[in-house]
């Protein structure tokens, strides 16, 4: 059975465009690079296997060649800063030889752009350390583009070197906002270059082939990855339930070390301020921040890395602000992350309406898992997502509760038998989930727990960080009509990993290991026949969300897999439910509209969408100081006003003010579908009557 994976934690993409303060004489000399016979071997190990399982059947061949080539340049210079136009030209000469650089091992094209890339890299530094020596103050009117969405490649060195004085003047005066001195601020700046000119120069071949291998393997998708012996052994350690750490998955993204993601029950989670796609820029180590910008993950990763009850400051760079945000930093505690802490947790409402007490249970699931130990020692108690459902499920019974909302917020995703048996509790019998393969094999999933275990009232609510499993299962619940689908669209995962450890697969016998490579083999659909690849789970009720789907989701990133769709499956629909959900719907529109605190969530976004348009900057030190601070004092007073306009103290966190309104309005059309449930049962007994009679 295909497993469920995650995303790959260690995604090595080394698009780093980092001014380089150069110091020649601390600079290492940039090693050769070299063919060798290892090297070679695992390029066409890579490619066959690929070629072989992938679920596109991508053929390796003259025009896939242009494509790996195009990602393979994208991968090294993503927001177009170091090759100018003229080396794109130059490139073209190799657009229909990297199909047999995969066939045949021959690595000679794919040292000779990365030298170029080294090159330019030096000759781009080298620049940027005659303008910081030149640079004593921030008077100028001049402004920069900090967002490079619509860069080109360019022709004209002094238009590149333009440029890059403006980065570097910005990347400068950002150290300085941020309190440092001038001379301080430099210092960090040279500091930050020379590593990064010093790592660059210091990768060998097999540094370089790694970086080519996940250039080709994300031209056939974003899923699909190639992990290095050190990366796979980092990639079991962070997916080891013995892992100690804040608990987060990291990636590069350009310059910056990006959170993909907080591991449920880790520190970082449960502490609550870091959010996903912030960016961890400092690391506090041996009583001194460390700059951090321009490192490689795993460098990072070891930094974080500490016995578990040790303390790790980061400074963390927010994902939802702009050129002016304001790091801050956050102390954590290191722990183990083990799998009670990432369990399914619960709680009751309590809401009294017209009279009425209603109960209201909420499970907040943080992802689907399962204890494999246990299950292999043949432990029938061992914790899953869907036995702790369940043993809670149970107890809401007992209670006798009104409804149950299902809280899928931020979950990722995990076991595909976890997704499967959780639908399983909640609707009678019948199938799950499609699996389709590469040969067009279509895989019925069915619902494993035959009966249900509660059958009131269920709503569902997801985000856009609700992935894989979590759609899954939200889609079933959806296509059944067991319940509502409530909050925002979600990822669009819907393809199937599988794991080559590629030792496995060699006949050539290697000191170091080869590494393990990731391969997209087969997509889901729902029962009703349609993808979630791209499209994702579109909620019954939407709800504000923060989230920009412009930047999350599958659908903004390269090379993804197309939406499409298959025979559907017969099922039965809840008839009581197809009946009065344009009721339920139409209720909480009247109800949204006329919902204070629903407005000014809407206008906050409206807001922050603005402020996301902005992509220049000044680079004048009074005029950025000055609008950053009237642009703080402007969103503080007026958040403070609203809340206090609303029935909130002044200091109310504005982040739990977000989760209250949200589940405020899941409330609110849960208590409708209790109101049209008891309705219809009503109405039922009604016609028992009148026909007995």
């Amino acid at each position: 059975m295909p497993r469920i994976l995650k995303n790959i934690i260690l995604a090595i993409v080394l698009v780093i465009p980092l001014d380089v303060l150069a110091n020649n004489d601390d600079q290492s000399i940039p090693k050769i690079l070299q063919l060798n016979p290892e090297d070679a071997y695992l390029t066409r190990l890579v490619a066959a296997i690929s070629e072989r399982a992938h679920y596109s059947q991508s053929t390796i061949n003259n025009e896939s060649s242009i494509k790996i080539l195009n990602e393979y340049i994208d991968t090294l210079d993503r927001n177009k800063m170091y090759f100018s136009q003229s080396d794109i030209i130059y490139f073209q000469r190799y657009k229909y030889k990297l199909d047999d650089s995969l066939r045949d091992g021959e690595l000679r094209p794919i040292f000779d752009i990365f030298s170029t890339y080294r090159l330019r890299v030096q000759q781009r530094l080298d620049h940027s350390l005659q303008v910081i020596h030149s640079i004593d103050g921030f008077e100028s009117d001049e402004v920069y583009q900090f967002k490079n969405t619509k860069n080109k490649w360019k022709y004209d060195e002094s238009v590149i070197n333009s440029e890059w004085t403006k980065k570097t003047t910005n990347d400068l005066l950002s150290l300085v906002i941020a309190g440092q001195e001038l001379k301080t601020a430099k210092e960090t700046l040279n500091k930050r270059y020379l590593r990064f000119i010093k790592r660059i120069n210091e990768y060998d071949e097999q540094d370089v082939l790694n970086i080519f291998l996940n250039a080709y393997m994300n031209h056939l998708d974003p899923h699909s990855s190639y992990l290095n012996p050190s990366e796979a052994e980092e990639y079991e350690i962070q997916t080891s339930l013995s892992y100690q750490g804040i608990g987060a998955r990291l990636q590069t993204n350009d310059d910056f070390i990006q959170i993909v993601d907080l591991i449920p029950g880790g520190p970082a989670f449960k502490d609550g301020t870091i959010k996903p796609l912030d960016k961890i820029i400092g690391v506090y180590d041996d009583e001194k921040m460390i700059d951090v910008i321009g490192w490689d993950v795993n460098e990072v990763v070891k930094l974080i890395r500490g016995p578990k009850g040790s303390v790790i400051t980061l400074k963390i760079l927010p994902s939802d602000q702009d050129g002016d945000a304001m790091p801050y930093e956050i102390a954590l505690t290191r722990d183990e992350i083990s799998l009670e802490e990432q369990a399914a947790s619960s709680f009751i409402k309590t809401i009294i309406d017209d009279g009425q007490e209603y109960e209201i249970g909420v499970i907040k699931i943080p992802g689907f898992y399962q204890d494999y130990a246990a299950r292999r020692r043949g432990d029938k108690d061992f914790k899953s997502t869907t036995s702790d459902v369940k043993k809670i499920v149970t107890e809401f019974n007992e209670i006798g509760i009104d409804g149950i909302v299902i809280d899928l917020r931020g979950n990722s995703g995990g076991l595909l038998d976890e997704a499967t048996g959780l639908t399983g509790l909640f609707i009678d019998e019948g199938p799950v989930v499609q699996l389709k393969d590469m040969e067009n094999n279509i895989e019925i999933i069915d619902d494993p727990i035959p009966g249900t275990i509660y059958d009131g009232p269920i709503s569902v609510v997801i985000d856009r960080f609700s992935a894989s499993a979590s759609e899954i299962f939200a889609a079933a619940i959806q296509d059944y009509s067991r319940g509502l689908i409530i909050g925002q669209k979600s990822f669009g995962k819907g393809s199937v990993q599988n794991l080559y450890p590629l030792d496995r697969y060699s006949r050539y016998k290697s000191e170091k290991g080869f590494g393990q490579m990731t391969l997209t083999i087969a997509k889901y659909y729902r029962v009703n026949g349609s993808g979630t690849q791209n499209k994702g789970v579109i909620p019954d009720i939407t709800l504000p969300s923060f989230i920009d789907e412009a930047v999350v989701g599958e659908e903004n990133k390269n090379n993804t897999l197309p939406w499409d769709q298959i025979i559907g499956l017969d099922y039965t629909k809840d008839p009581d439910l197809e009946v009065t959900k344009s009721i339920i719907t139409r209720n909480h529109q009247i109800r949204e509209k006329d919902d204070p605190a629903i407005q000014y969530m809407n206008d906050e976004i409206d807001y922050f969408e603005k402020e996301s348009e902005i992509d220049l900057i000044t680079l004048n030190y009074e005029k950025r100081l000055e609008r950053r601070d009237s642009k703080r004092d402007e969103v503080e007073s007026r958040r403070t006003r609203k809340l206090l306009e609303l029935g909130y103290d002044d200091d109310y966190d504005f982040d739990d003010f977000r989760d209250e309104t949200i589940l405020n309005q899941v409330y609110s059309v849960m208590l409708d579908m209790i109101a049209q449930k008891h309705q219809s049962a009503s109405s039922s007994i009604s016609n028992v009557q009148i026909d007995n009679s």
